[in-house]
């Protein structure tokens, strides 16, 4: 995944992303926004997920549902736990 961040200390931010959706992968940090400048985006916050092999899956996901959403239809981290009522 990589993130690019407008905030001062973008490895903390990281940090916490990782820990909201419980990422144990590699988080590449595009702080001087190089990497983002020979792309099309115009916006933060955005994710861009890319498989081990190099392969982009997914581009945006700004909203945490949808971030989410992505994430658990690929294993790529567990189901949220349903309340069942």
């Amino acid at each position: 995944m990589v993130n690019v961040w407008e905030s001062v200390d973008a490895a903390h931010e990281a940090r916490q992303f990782c820990d909201i959706y419980d990422l144990d992968s590699t988080v590449l940090l595009d702080e001087s926004g190089a990497f983002i400048g020979r792309t099309e985006v115009r916006g933060v916050p955005f994710n861009l997920v890319v498989g081990e092999d190099g392969v982009v899956l997914g581009a945006g996901l700004t909203h945490p549902e949808e971030l989410t959403a992505f994430l658990e239809a690929r294993g790529l981290i567990a189901p949220e736990a349903q309340d069942v009522e």
